[in-house]
């Protein structure tokens, strides 16, 4: 008969989380996750599998949570509320003490696809104003999904070297003026 495990496995999972965004998958090994986490590596394996799990569950976990800034500004009303709501979420997220700085996905190479899944979210985002009249048809909507896009991992990088929240704030006001007029 298999025994409980002695440890809370959510808070495990979140040190193993915040261990994987701070270093990458690469980077960090099995003993590092076991001394955040505060477990043996036979229960590591029991609760999670091995490391490449722990990790898929991990950023399964990020991907749920409010640190994931495309998602919360999605159902805004218009083009510019929604890339405002993602900026004020990224300012507030990238920038955030309670947990490691900047954003997960931006900054572990090995989350390409989930990069390119928000990048999508963004495009489609922008193609639903045009088809709606919210942005005028001439926009141009790869132009304007990689401006967010460069925009939002630089301001994830900035975050991670350690710009303060009223850093990350300015660069987002200067991105929202700089938004095309007449859009």
């Amino acid at each position: 008969m298999a025994r409980p495990p002695e440890f809370d496995r959510a808070e495990a999972l979140t040190e193993a989380l915040h261990l994987f965004w701070e270093r990458g998958y690469d980077r960090t090994s099995i003993r590092d996750l076991t001394g955040v986490m505060g477990i043996s590596a036979p229960s590591l394996y029991n609760a999670f599998g091995g490391k490449k799990e722990l990790y898929e569950e991990a950023v399964a976990e990020y991907e749920r949570s409010p640190a994931v800034v495309v998602g919360q500004a999605v159902g805004e009303p218009t083009a510019r509320d929604f890339v405002e709501k993602m900026l004020e979420a990224a300012v507030r997220e990238y920038g955030s003490d309670e947990h490691p700085r900047g954003c997960f996905v931006i900054s572990d190479p090995l989350l390409d696809e989930n990069r390119r899944v928000a990048r999508d979210v963004i495009r489609d985002r922008l193609r639903q104003a045009i088809d709606t009249g919210d942005l005028p048809g001439g926009a141009d909507v790869e132009a304007l999904t990689d401006y967010l896009d460069v925009f939002l991992r630089g301001l994830s990088s900035r975050a991670r070297d350690g710009a303060d929240t009223a850093t990350l704030r300015g660069a987002a006001d200067v991105a929202l003026r700089a938004w095309p007029s007449g859009l």
